[in-house]
């Protein structure tokens, strides 16, 4: 059990996860639900493993270091760095199926792909999805391959990189709310409530990540100068 988080949560610290929790519950849901019961069966699949993948577990992947975390903030680090290498595997599998679904859906069809904002940030987010994937490969075993780079840039490479992916991923969704699909198949006022909830949960959780690549990055120089 690692003591260093053993410090109780103010009740706004246990409201804000709470809240946080379910509205990525809430969001994910209501795209599932628009995916199957107003789309064609092949692209249903796109939204919906997207959305699973990227707003549930790779969410939950990058709030594993949160100390505000109620589920497993008094877990040990090497427990939780565990639970974010399970969570955004299973991320990374589902949105590649996702992306697999809308390929499949496009070639079928004998449609264009990639010619929206959309569609072209998507894009750049599954292969920066992959890239990061392999960065996590190399920040997991980089004492082990610190004669190439130091640990300590690997870990803030990581950081910077995976942090800039949800953002990208997020810009993806709130384009995607300005789709022909999600305008066809929402209520009115859908989109707002939606970028709404992803604004507020993008912000909730980038702020560990972006904290720690800021104290990585102020200390890189002391500790590379140290060795």
């Amino acid at each position: 059990m690692n003591t260093e988080l053993q410090t109780p949560l103010t009740w706004v610290q246990i409201v804000m996860d709470l809240v946080v929790q379910s509205l990525l519950f809430i969001f994910t849901a209501y795209i599932v639900y628009l995916s199957f019961s107003h789309s064609a069966f092949l692209f249903a699949w796109h939204p919906a493993l997207l959305t699973i993948g990227y707003t549930v577990f790779m969410s939950e992947a990058i709030l594993s270091f949160s100390e505000n975390n109620l589920l497993i903030r008094n877990r040990s680090f090497q427990w939780r760095v565990r639970f974010h290498w399970i969570m955004q595997t299973i991320g990374g599998v589902l949105s590649t199926a996702g992306f697999i679904a809308i390929l499949a859906h496009k070639f079928v069809n004998d449609k264009h792909h990639f010619h929206t904002y959309h569609a072209i940030v998507g894009l750049i987010t599954f292969i920066l999805t992959a890239l990061v994937g392999v960065g996590g490969v190399w920040t997991k075993y980089s004492y082990n391959l610190r004669q190439y780079l130091r640990p300590v840039l690997a870990k803030l490479i990581h950081g910077a990189l995976g942090s800039i992916l949800y953002f990208l991923a997020v810009i993806t969704m709130i384009l995607g709310l300005y789709s022909n699909f999600f305008v066809r198949s929402s209520f009115s006022s859908a989109r707002g409530i939606g970028i709404f909830i992803l604004i507020i949960t993008a912000t909730y959780v980038l702020i560990k990540p972006l904290t720690s690549c800021l104290m990585r990055f102020r200390s890189a120089p002391m500790r590379v100068s140290s060795l």
